[in-house]
């Protein structure tokens, strides 16, 4: 073989040997490499932390969520299909509703640049709440006081319906319903005690800065402080509707 070019002998399918010169292969490796680095990399997709993370700060600027004693973010589930190019901007979160119950929050996470995109995050938000749970089973109509009662200090979300924060607010208050042991207080559950009862006898006060009236009457209702109730003279026997009052005493504006 004339000259001094290196060759490598490669073996076709004709069964001949053909001879390719080194130089040769050396371009085709070279042309290769530039084509695999032009293939788009499959994993350039925005990571789910990132879209989690900036769900998580679109709820804590809720001011709702700010009035909340310690609030920790729960992330909700994300479809794993899901594939979302790598935002080259800022992620951009907000409520997709203004309000939430129970602690349960979707946020919308955008990406608003030359690549648009949005996902729907689901949130819960969980909070130290100090709540107040009886220590025994009470009946209805139960007058309660200090000893019925413990305060304590839970992490959970936010309930739908306003709760008792500390055992001042039901101290005093009556039970509307039977309440089992270890149950969280509600304002619902709450209702001014009865102090007078159906067939009581009152005292019946009318009158004004001037002077006062005052009569032996029988309750016809069951009434709390502040509520009307039907009562009735028993000297004339004429029945009246007039507040009841702290005292017991029941006062009325006409007679």
């Amino acid at each position: 073989m004339k000259g001094s070019v290196t060759a490598v002998l490669v073996r076709v399918q004709t069964h001949e040997i053909v001879k390719i010169p080194t130089f040769f292969l050396m371009i085709l490796a070279i042309l290769s490499s530039f084509a695999a680095t032009a293939v788009p990399n499959p994993t350039q997709f925005e990571l789910r932390d990132n879209i989690f993370n900036a769900a998580k700060e679109g709820v804590l600027r809720m001011p709702e969520v700010n009035a909340l004693a310690n609030p920790h973010i729960k992330g909700g589930n994300l479809d794993n299909r899901v594939r979302l190019s790598a935002c080259p901007g800022p992620l951009i979160a907000e409520p997709a509703h203004q309000t939430f119950r129970g602690g349960r929050i979707t946020i919308k996470v955008s990406c608003e640049t030359d690549i648009s995109w949005s996902i729907y995050v689901p949130l819960t938000v969980v909070s130290d709440v100090t709540v107040v749970k009886v220590n025994r089973t009470l009946p209805r109509g139960t007058i309660l006081n200090k000893r019925d009662l413990q305060e304590l200090l839970v992490r959970r979300a936010p309930g739908h319906l306003p709760i008792i924060n500390h055992i001042e607010e039901a101290i005093g208050s009556a039970l509307k319903r039977p309440i089992n042991e270890g149950t969280e207080l509600q304002h619902s559950m709450l209702e001014a005690p009865v102090i007078i009862k159906r067939g009581d006898q009152t005292v019946i006060e009318a009158g004004n800065e001037r002077f006062t009236v005052r009569m032996t009457g029988r309750a016809l209702q069951n009434g709390a402080v502040g509520e009307q109730i039907r009562v009735q003279n028993l000297a004339s026997k004429r029945t009246v509707q007039g507040q009841v009052q702290a005292n017991g005493k029941i006062a009325i504006t006409q007679w």
